[in-house]
């Protein structure tokens, strides 16, 4: 805090490296330990994307928007209690803090089995293994895009299928880039674990994230950094995220009307700092099953969204996607206890969803 009760925080720059670095395997191995390492911000931003993504990015998250304000029997129509609410529409589900529940965003959840014909085939199959976590393997609901009033998201399914594809396919290079990285720095790490989890997993999810416009009553708390989004670690290996797409009703914006309004992270001095994500590259952070697979030597990133100011910002809303690559049900995440991802996933998921749902 400033002496005048105003949080700081500084600009941060994060590592980045080009998609042909990862593809030739060349990325040194300081390079990952300044993204990923115990003193780093955990963040890893790829340029140089294929050209496709841009038009990609740009259609869905314009989709984004106009799905999260459509009637509410149409967004009713497309949530699934049955999967925690993990699956499909979700809104004022998620306890980002005891006793806050999160009403200022909308999500559209949707598990990545349709990455390949065995994907979807081995989703099938840990259905039936764990039937207690539908979140994870629970078919997707997607809208209607030929029904009266859903015209608008012609193209929805389609676009967000293929850019899901598209960053776990990045991801799938990144893993490989810290498996080499793990060889030589964690003891008894296995050879090309981490691309395996990251190749192999049909539970991978995607979240296509939609801030509403911050509402008058918000001017009271513009000073709580972490206003749309509280502080949380993601709890996979790597989250693939696009850059946020600003937007005043149909109108896409070059930028947040706000400068202080978008992703930070929480330092591992216990600083804050805020960082930018190109809109023509992919970002990627650590998550806390990483952390775990490499034994704490990758380190899980604690990071938080802060919203555009309403005094400064009335009626913008932000857009962006996130996709979450984590280990199949029964791949081991901790091998010192024991445990899987399906028994690490139930813990997190009983932390972060409201009671009651």
């Amino acid at each position: 805090m400033t002496s005048s009760g105003k949080p700081t925080y500084y600009h941060a720059t994060p590592v980045t490296v080009s998609l042909s670095s990862l593809q030739n395997g060349d990325i040194p191995s300081s390079t990952l330990l300044s993204a990923f390492g115990p003193s780093s911000l955990g963040i890893l931003v790829v340029s140089d994307l294929v050209p496709k993504f841009s038009t990609l990015r740009r259609t869905l998250l314009t989709h984004a928007s106009t799905l999260a304000n459509l009637p509410p029997a149409a967004l009713a129509a497309l949530e699934c209690a049955e999967a925690k609410y993990l699956v499909g529409w979700s809104c004022g589900k998620e306890q980002l803090s005891p006793g806050r529940v999160d009403t200022l965003k909308g999500s559209f959840y949707a598990n990545c089995d349709f990455y390949s014909p065995a994907h979807t085939a081995a989703n099938a199959a840990q259905a039936a293994q764990y039937p207690d976590l539908p979140e994870y393997t629970h078919a997707n609901i997607w809208p209607d895009e030929t029904a009266p009033g859903l015209e608008a998201l012609k193209g929805f399914r389609a676009t967000m299928q293929e850019l899901c594809s598209l960053i776990i396919d990045t991801a799938v290079l990144v893993a490989r880039a810290c498996d080499r990285y793990a060889i030589e720095n964690v003891r008894e790490y296995e050879p090309g674990y981490l691309e395996h989890v990251v190749s192999t997993s049909s539970t991978t999810k995607a979240r296509l994230l939609h801030y509403f416009p911050p509402p008058p009553s918000a001017a009271t708390e513009e000073e709580d950094l972490d206003s749309w989004c509280g502080t949380h670690l993601d709890h996979g290996c790597l989250t693939g995220l696009t850059s946020a797409l600003y937007a005043r009703g149909p109108e896409a914006l070059d930028a947040s009307p706000d400068p202080e309004a978008g992703l930070y992270i929480r330092d591992r001095q216990g600083g804050t700092a805020k960082v930018a994500i190109p809109a023509d590259c992919l970002a990627f952070q650590t998550g806390e099953a990483l952390e775990r697979i490499t034994g704490g030597e990758l380190k899980a990133v604690p990071h938080f969204v802060r919203g555009a100011r309403a005094s400064m910002a009335g009626g913008v809303g932000r857009s962006t996607l996130a996709v979450f690559t984590q280990p199949n049900l029964g791949e081991t995440v901790d091998r010192e206890r024991g445990m899987t991802f399906a028994g690490f996933a139930k813990e997190i998921v009983g932390r972060n969803t409201a009671d009651g749902m």
